[in-house]
């Protein structure tokens, strides 16, 4: 037994903490960054059935996260009980979390909020001539009174971990914070499309949307695409223990993460790897290996299946038939890709049961827009003369073509040109190009083995790198400047970026709230849609940054990947020559920006041993 009376027991005394003390170690859990705080005012005022929400943001939500709504509001005499630990009006007893409707249950948020943050509330009912105001600092109340307010609430979060240093050193950069916040803020605004939305960050409008509960299609266009919302594939499926509804986009649209997915049980944005899957699995073999799409998707499912008192933040659920909602997920998806003609078996279908050959011959337009040929684009600096010359010839690809000799019987090719360098001992001969992707040399007693596309890589990867940070890269002005439509989140990447894309040859500039204005492309871009190469190097930056590359590295490597010949680009033996000669001229010849080899050297010592010769 303990004795109270010594010291060291003193010290061991179990009691219970202060509701300060409570409140901040609930704060941690619950509010893990200013995108946490939007969640949960925004839902709070979700659940008090607004049927407008405004949401402003400055410094990225440190400096203030203001919520104003038209919901039912608060009643004055229960202003100061909403901000004490689990006090909620959405749930009454246990059973109540068998079968939850509502966004919010635990009434853990106003007080962790109120607790690290200078907090302002103002909030009227519709009974209630006047409204009610609390101010509270760091979970005290400061003061409490009525005052003139429209029906409704406002909360304002300002200074937020302002006393708790710790927390607030480990938050990110501010446009980290601001991606975070966005994409909480899109996501909210796709949970509930009869509501008005509107969003401002740092000052700028980033979007406002009206009721769009008759065409959901048009507001997942607004803030996924920023465009029109006609690419949208539709997902649709009934049944008895689920209902599915959504857009998702074409392949081509897609993503190099998961942030453009966004999926909602009962209306509750969650994050669910299985779901995701469910959803990227769907589209088979039209999404290249680490590829997601973007979309919308909500699930309705008899909420006692659905347990999401799993986390603090309510993003992670459990759900009873994780298994069966994730295959009735896939072949929604998979239904609904068919549908809009973009899996080949629809076609075949469709051609044999003498389907409408005008649908068909769509279908089949719209497939191929799915794998576009990538033209081959030789090298950027010292083959630039190369490009001019074909250029200036206007036909040398066809005139190259049309100079073969026919190939003779059971042969597929014909025996390549051989070019040899003038390099005296270190001459090197091309022999030839194999499966359209490998270059073929011969040094002496040894073999070397390119990867066309891995050595272009890592020879426009390092000059990028070379012109970024001497100033400025070599761009391609358009004959017409071109409008890109940007989704919010996007808008927020390519601000952070714009200074660096133009010294990697791209001339961009803000258009209206969230469009760019481009008017010259890299000049190693320049025979490749704008538009297209410009959504794709946003896809590679975001990717490539989240994988832990510096900023102009992500530039350089994207830039790299998107100019450099492809699998199946043929090349003449002075362009394989002139890639050989590049490659050997580079800091890191071995590899590409992506770690893999750039070639293999077979000596004939391993050919002997291999014949058995040795």
């Amino acid at each position: 037994m303990i004795n109270s009376r010594d010291p060291r027991a003193a010290k061991k005394w179990i009691k219970p903490l202060p509701e300060r003390l409570i409140n901040k170690i609930a704060a941690g859990e619950v509010i893990e960054r200013p995108a946490a705080v939007l969640k949960e005012l925004v839902e709070n005022s979700l659940d008090a059935e607004a049927a407008k929400i405004d949401i402003i943001v400055e410094k990225s939500g440190t400096k203030l996260i203001t919520i104003i709504d038209n919901g039912c509001g608060i009643a004055a005499e229960q202003m100061e009980i909403a901000f004490s630990r689990h006090a909620t009006s959405k749930i009454r007893d246990f059973s109540d979390l068998e079968y939850l409707t509502s966004f919010g249950f635990r009434g853990e948020a106003l007080p962790s909020i109120a607790s690290i943050s200078k907090t302002r509330m103002v909030s009227r009912t519709d009974g209630s001539d006047t409204g009610m105001e609390i101010i509270i600092e760091g979970g005290v109340v400061q003061s409490l009174k009525p005052v003139a307010a429209p029906i409704g609430t406002r909360i304002e979060v300002e200074n937020l971990f302002y006393n708790t240093p710790a927390r607030r050193k480990f938050l990110k950069a501010e446009v980290t914070e601001a991606r975070h916040l966005t994409r909480n803020a899109i996501a909210l605004a796709l949970s509930a499309p009869a509501v008005r939305f509107s969003y401002s960050l740092n000052g700028r409008a980033i979007y406002a949307v009206d009721d769009d509960a008759e065409n959901m299609k048009r507001r997942a266009g607004r803030l996924l695409l920023g465009e029109k919302y006609e690419r949208l594939v539709e997902v649709a499926s009934t049944g008895e223990q689920i209902q599915i509804a959504g857009f998702i986009g074409f392949p081509d649209q897609a993503r190099q993460n998961q942030y453009g997915l966004f999926l909602f049980i009962n209306n509750r944005y969650v994050k669910s790897q299985s779901l995701t899957h469910a959803v990227t699995s769907g589209y088979g073999e039209l999404l290249t290996r680490g590829n997601y799409p973007l979309g919308t998707i909500f699930l309705k499912i008899d909420p006692a299946r659905v347990d999401v008192n799993v986390h603090p933040t309510k993003a992670e659920v459990r759900l009873s038939e994780e298994s069966l909602v994730h295959d009735i997920l896939h072949h929604a998806v998979k239904q609904a890709l068919r549908k809009a003609g973009a899996l080949g078996p629809s076609l075949v279908a469709a051609n044999e049961s003498g389907g409408n050959q005008i649908e068909v011959k769509e279908a089949i337009r719209r497939a191929y827009e799915f794998h576009p040929q990538r033209p081959s684009i030789p090298s950027q600096t010292a083959m630039r003369e190369l490009y001019g010359r074909r250029d200036s010839q206007g036909q040398q690809a066809k005139e190259t073509t049309d100079n073969k000799p026919e190939p003779e019987t059971g042969s597929s090719e014909r025996t390549p040109e051989v070019k040899t360098t003038d390099d005296g001992p270190d001459s090197i001969t091309y022999l030839g190009q194999f499966s359209e992707l490998y270059l073929v040399f011969r040094d002496k007693e040894t073999l070397t083995i390119v990867d066309q596309h891995a050595a272009h890589e890592r020879v426009l990867y390092e000059e990028y790198l070379s012109l970024i940070n001497s100033g400025g890269s070599v761009s391609q002005n358009l004959l017409f400047p071109i409008t890109v439509e940007l989704s919010p989140e996007r808008f927020l990447l390519f601000e952070e970026t714009a200074e660096t894309l133009r010294k990697a040859g791209f001339s961009a500039e803000p258009f209206g709230s969230n469009a760019v204005l481009i008017s010259a492309v890299p000049i190693s871009l320049s025979r490749k849609s704008p538009e297209k190469v410009f959504h794709s190097v946003l896809d590679d930056i975001e990717s490539i940054r989240n994988a832990g590359s510096d900023l102009i590295k992500a530039v350089a490597q994207s830039l790299a990947c998107r100019a450099a010949v492809m699998a199946g680009d043929r090349m003449s033996s002075e362009e394989a020559l002139a890639l050989w000669r590049q490659l050997m001229t580079t800091e890191n010849r071995h590899c590409c920006p992506h770690g893999r080899p750039t070639f293999l050297i077979i000596s004939q010592n391993e050919l002997d041993v291999k014949f058995g010769r040795k």
